[in-house]
């Protein structure tokens, strides 16, 4: 057994006064967990080291996820890129929550497809018929008012960059990606999160009323 991991548990049997703890190896690190997305102490629950290189296995403590800090002092898997939205509806904040993951893992090219898809996937929530031609979707949510003339413009960089994603050889850079998801997000909470936190702030106008 790993001589790091060995001496690690016999250091956490030990009543906490008598613990010696290894200069490599603290029993908490900070860092931002990736399920939960906020800020912990994680539990450092095992670690193995190679020379002076540290590996350390964490755990939050707040919903019990677990991490890996990596000799680089990265902790993977990384954390979401992007806001996190409210009032999303089903398809639609699956669809956005893997084009943030695809961010933490800087696959920008999957990004920006699942950028393109989300413009689907909100028509169609929206009421227009799947498995027509993409174009009618952009058509569809204009002339339903979900995209205003203002909101046209970048909504456009999300459907080209997804189509430069598709069909072009060349790498997607991560810049164009964080503005397609960027872009992505904010037309998200203009269509859905508004009208959820204004039904949210009226509920609880109401129950204060009452």
């Amino acid at each position: 057994m790993n001589e790091v991991f060995v001496e690690f548990m016999r250091a956490s049997c030990l009543p906490l006064g008598a613990r010696k703890q290894p200069l490599f190896l603290r029993f908490t690190i900070s860092y931002t967990c990736a399920k939960c997305e906020r800020d912990v102490s994680g539990a450092v629950v095992a670690g193995a080291a190679d020379g002076v290189e540290v590996v350390r296995w964490l755990q939050c403590p707040d919903c019990g996820d677990g991490a890996v800090q990596r000799i680089d002092k990265n902790t993977y898997p990384g954390v979401a890129f992007g806001m996190k939205l409210e009032g999303l509806p089903g398809e639609v904040e699956v669809a956005y929550t893997e084009a943030r993951n695809c961010m933490a893992v800087d696959a920008y090219g999957a990004c920006e497809l699942v950028c393109r898809k989300i413009l689907m996937c909100v028509a169609v929530e929206k009421g227009a018929k799947e498995g027509e031609p993409f174009s009618s979707y952009l058509t569809y949510l204009g002339e339903k008012g979900f995209i205003t003339n203002a909101m046209m413009g970048w909504v456009e960089i999300i459907r080209e960059n997804g189509n430069k994603a598709t069909h072009e050889i060349e790498k997607v850079e991560k810049k164009r990606a964080e503005s397609t998801i960027m872009f992505t997000a904010e037309l998200l909470r203009l269509v859905y999160e508004m009208e959820f936190m204004a039904q949210k702030y009226a509920n609880k106008k109401k129950e204060g009323e009452g």
